[in-house]
């Protein structure tokens, strides 16, 4: 009974004191003052965070000569920032806010924005009040609207790949190695009597001079010791017989083409083994490539060689031939012009009895199979261009990495951007596999050895900002992906990494639209869940196949968004199992303030 008392007289007193101060009941009905934000997930776009205020004050609240200030508040390790205020005032106060008639009450709002700052993950967004009335004045306790404020457009990242160019996305890319196969061909040809597929060096045309010099020639050309690329070899039949029996004349003339090649090639080898005092049985014969071929009939020769000829209706021959429909009626024809022209039968026909065999060898010295091998153990033999070449066609990272370090170890070749720009992208690459900073470190002091050798180079500006952005300095890598695009030499497309740029400054739409929508990718899947297109964005994630821990996080992140709350909990186990340093980012990120007293959500993240 004492204690109702006790609580009746200080509540009495409390009413006198309101009173006295002239505020009276807008003082004990304030919790009746609704004030909320119009969207209490607060979050950073373009380094700045935008809200809404609105408010509702309860019919005869406001007295009509009284003032009331709003005000909203960041809150962050003990220190408040006061925002904007929003000002009240009843129907009869010589201010200049909103007008809250007594009778009624009425509504207000406020909007504005802040700088967000690192840290403001954790930040409290709150919002105090003020009462006025005549000298009396009160400060109401402040309430809390928004607790943290989400910075996932910071969760923009690069996922750098090894290639030649750039592509669609963030590309480490190889300077040229510059080697070129060119290759000298020389050719013989030899020619088979009518009907025949055998080889008859004592016919009249194999005698000729022309015949003898190119198989002479080619003879000097195998003595050259080139290495040998392919051997083309390609039987031809005449066409006045039919097609059938000049197919297999075809065939047999080729067949025999190699058979001859082969025997030269033997007796080249025998005199190569006895000069250079080697056994023949020990000589370590190279393997050859053949391209061998039988066209057949060799139609286009045939109307090359007489449209060249003197005959004088030459024009009227062909057009004759052409008009027939099929190939036996042109071979009718021919055998019909070959009675009446015995220039067809003698001159034109019999050189087209052949067969033509090539060697094809490569002019620098070494076949692809050669270079690599040297690259590896005879490095002098070969040229700069030739060594990059190697360095190209290796396909273990660790082996590739090797024969780029040898040349810029090499004071003869070490002056090449190409060597040190090549080698610092896999250094930079391990530095993604392993986390090594001393591979990116290294990475970048090769970069900048490219550099001073190359400079303004849009490859190397290209990897240095992958480094930059990579060690943590955006605004530096921004900047020289920007240099690389407009580049004086190499200048690299860089529509995909500037994106980076517009996800900073809040322009997702540009973001989108300059990543050319890509599939599958990590930037785009977190554009569409900053835009609030979250099918698209969990449709983008779940289709790009090799997950990395910051792929798990935005899927998190997704489904918090999507209130789907075991998988905010799947995905972060998933995260955490591949890179624990999501924990404690986990447990700052407001995006999952919903879930951080959960058990569940604890026993991830601790």
């Amino acid at each position: 009974m004492r204690k109702s008392v006790k609580l009746l007289l200080c509540a009495s007193l409390l009413g006198l004191m309101m009173a006295s101060c002239g505020l009276g009941k807008m003082v004990t009905r304030y919790p009746e003052v609704n004030i909320k934000l119009d969207n209490v997930d607060l979050e950073n776009k373009g380094g700045k965070v935008a809200y809404k205020i609105d408010g509702v004050v309860p019919p005869k609240y406001m007295k009509k000569k009284a003032t009331m200030t709003i005000t909203p508040t960041i809150e962050y390790q003990g220190q408040k920032i006061a925002l904007a205020p929003i000002e009240l005032q009843g129907q009869k106060a010589k201010a200049k806010g909103t007008v809250i008639p007594f009778k009624t009450g009425g509504k207000f709002s406020g909007t504005g924005s802040f700088d967000f700052k690192e840290g403001y993950e954790e930040a409290n967004f709150l919002v105090g009040g003020q009462a006025d009335l005549k000298k009396k004045s009160h400060t109401f306790d402040d309430r809390l609207l928004c607790e943290g404020i989400a910075n996932s457009a910071a969760l923009m990242d690069i996922n750098p790949e090894l290639g030649d160019k750039a592509g669609n996305g963030t590309t480490l890319i190889y300077g040229e190695h510059g080697y070129k196969a060119e290759f000298l061909t020389s050719t013989s040809v030899l020619y088979f009597a009518l009907n025949s597929g055998n080889l008859d060096m004592n016919l009249k045309l194999n005698k000729s001079d022309a015949a003898k010099k190119a198989v002479a020639d080619f003879g000097k050309f195998m003595k050259e010791g080139r290495v040998i690329d392919k051997i083309v070899i390609t039987g031809w039949a005449s066409p006045e017989g039919e097609e059938s029996l000049n197919q297999g004349l075809s065939e047999k003339r080729a067949a025999e083409g190699k058979k001859w090649f082969d025997n030269e090639f033997d007796k080249y080898l025998r005199q190569y083994a006895k000069e250079n005092k080697i056994k023949y049985k020990d000589l370590k014969k190279p393997e050859i490539v053949f391209d061998v071929t039988s066209p057949g009939e060799d139609w286009t020769g045939f109307e090359k060689d007489l449209a060249a000829s003197n005959i004088a209706e030459k024009n009227q021959i062909l057009n004759v031939v052409r008009a027939q429909s099929t190939s036996a009626a042109k071979e009718q024809k021919i055998r019909e012009m070959t009675d009446i022209y015995n220039e067809i039968a003698d001159i034109i026909l019999p050189p087209l009895r052949r067969v033509e065999v090539s060697m094809v060898c490569n002019k620098n010295m070494f076949n692809d199979e050669q270079i690599a091998e040297f690259a590896k153990t005879n490095p002098d033999t070969l040229s700069l261009n030739e060594r990059l070449y190697a360095a190209s066609m290796e396909k273990d990272l660790t082996k590739k990495q090797a024969i780029y370090a040898a040349i810029v170890a090499d004071e003869n070749v070490e002056s090449d951007w190409r060597s040190y720009n090549n080698l610092a992208i896999l250094q930079i690459n391990n530095y993604i596999a392993e986390g090594n900073h001393a591979d990116l470190e290294s990475g970048m002091k090769n970069l900048e050895k490219a550099a001073a050798i190359s400079p303004n180079n849009g490859i190397i500006l290209n990897n240095t900002a992958i480094a930059q952005f990579l060690s943590g300095d955006v605004d530096a890598a921004m900047q020289n992906f920007a240099a690389a695009e407009k580049a004086s030499v190499y200048p690299v497309e860089q529509d995909y990494n500037l994106a980076m740029n517009q996800i900073r400054s809040g322009n997702y739409e540009g973001a989108a639209k300059a990543m050319n929508n890509k599939t599958c990718d990590y930037n785009m899947a977190l554009v569409q869940m900053l835009q609030k297109d979250y099918p698209a964005a969990q449709n983008t994630l779940n289709c790009i196949a090799q997950k990395d821990a910051k792929t798990y996080y935005l899927q998190a992140v997704l489904a918090a968004r999507m209130k789907n709350e075991s998988s905010v909990y799947s995905n972060l186990t998933e995260c955490v199992k591949l890179n624990s340093a999501y924990k404690a980012k986990a447990k700052k990120d407001a995006e999952f303030k919903k879930y951080k007293k959960e058990a569940a959500f604890k026993a991830i993240v601790e």
